[in-house]
């Protein structure tokens, strides 16, 4: 038996967050460093903010796995993103929109965990949760420009 079954249950957790945001879009949007179309400077500023703090969360959580001697989880981007390349990031706020929806699912459905992990895992839902605001207002910005730009088509 696990001489601290708590630790081991908020590392399991802690190796899960490892996985759930090493692999995100926005990540390889900023670690390939694709060429995106021009205009869209807000987008790209919350791009960046996002891999900030997951980046911090990641590392955070693995400093916490190294002093327990826990190996590490190794991520890989999905293959599917290698077919992202002059991109317009307006179209991929959806993409992100959904997938930080589902980081912060995956968190909360983690549960609560005392200690460090459990600091961890707490603001890795207000972190993912503050960046989902920021996205969504995002999108809502980008479908009331599109919606403007289309009205003086529709009057002539």
């Amino acid at each position: 038996m696990p001489a601290n079954p708590t630790s081991d249950l908020s590392s399991e957790r802690l190796v899960h967050l490892m996985q759930s945001l090493g692999p995100s879009l926005a990540l390889f949007i900023d670690d390939s460093g694709i060429w995106s179309r021009p205009g869209a400077e807000e987008i790209k500023l919350a791009i960046a903010d996002l891999c900030t703090d997951l980046r911090s969360l990641i590392d955070r959580a693995g400093v916490l796995l190294d002093e327990r001697d826990i190996p590490t989880p190794q991520v890989e981007y999905p293959i599917r993103y290698t077919a992202l390349h002059d991109i317009d990031l307006g179209y991929l706020l959806p993409q992100l929109h959904q997938e930080t929806r589902g980081q912060i699912a995956a968190v909360e459905s983690w549960g609560d965990t005392a200690g460090d992990g459990g600091d961890v895992l707490r603001e890795a839902r207000i972190t993912l949760q503050s960046h989902l605001d920021v996205l969504a207002q995002l999108s809502a910005q980008k479908k009331s420009s599109q919606a403007e730009a289309v009205k003086p088509s529709e009057a002539t």
